[in-house]
């Protein structure tokens, strides 16, 4: 399959939970510089954008190789913007401005600090082996199967995720069970346009080990992510 990739980093100026968040200097670098040098890196992909709605982000991620095509939105750049909806906008755009169009399109968020070039780039070369439609990431969950999880009605009665039988069975012995991680997504553009969504039908996983599974959504994150990387580089 002979694929054209569009490589998207959508970073947002306004964060509720932790102001300035995208910006945060994380081991000597802004947080999203993290992820744009992962994207940055993986040769096949064929342009690597940044869609922000904030100058000072757009500056950054141009510091860092990305390309700032436009300015975002302020439509798409709402507490409730879906991604999808992100990322429709600039298929859109390069298709009515510059006449490209692409077979596939790689997410990374300016969240997920410890993504990788060789992430992105085994999860591209899954998506494209295998025509899948969507390829994500995932870790094990070990401990935290679903098998052990219950509700708490209002009354304080347990009502229980999975069967009976599951209920005592040692973790060994239970289906291996995966989270979903952030750290990168590829999808056909014909999943998207076909969908409305990056899940397609026949979706594929990349399996990552638990630790590397940082997404920076409250201030402890910082902390997790900077003990990883400190790991991961000294």
């Amino acid at each position: 399959m002979n694929e054209k990739v569009l490589g998207i980093l959508p970073a947002r100026g306004g964060s509720k939970g932790i102001p300035g968040k995208n910006l945060r200097n994380l081991l000597g670098k802004p947080l999203l510089g993290w992820s744009a040098e992962a994207l940055v890196g993986v040769d096949r992909i064929e342009k690597k954008i940044c869609c922000t709605d904030d100058q000072e982000i757009a500056d950054a991620a141009r510091n860092f190789g990305l390309e700032i095509p436009w300015i975002r939105p302020e439509s798409l750049a709402q507490d409730d913007t879906l991604v999808i909806d992100v990322i429709s906008h600039a298929l859109d755009r390069f298709l009515s401005d510059e006449k490209s169009s692409y077979s596939h399109v790689v997410l990374v968020q300016a969240t997920s600090p410890t993504v990788t070039s060789e992430d992105i780039d085994a999860a591209l070369e899954l998506a494209v082996e295998t025509n899948a439609d969507t390829v994500i990431t995932g870790f094990d969950a070990g401990e935290k199967h679903p098998a052990r999880m219950f509700h708490i009605d209002a009354n304080g009665s347990v009502s229980w995720f999975s069967q009976e039988p599951q209920r005592m069975v040692r973790r060994q012995d239970l289906k291996p069970v995966f989270i979903r991680t952030g750290l990168v997504y590829v999808m056909k553009t014909e999943t998207i346009q076909s969908y409305g969504s990056i899940y397609g039908p026949d979706t594929k996983a990349i399996v990552v080990p638990e630790p590397k599974a940082v997404n920076i959504d409250v201030e402890e994150d910082f902390a997790l992510a900077e003990n990883y990387l400190r790991q991961v580089f000294k």
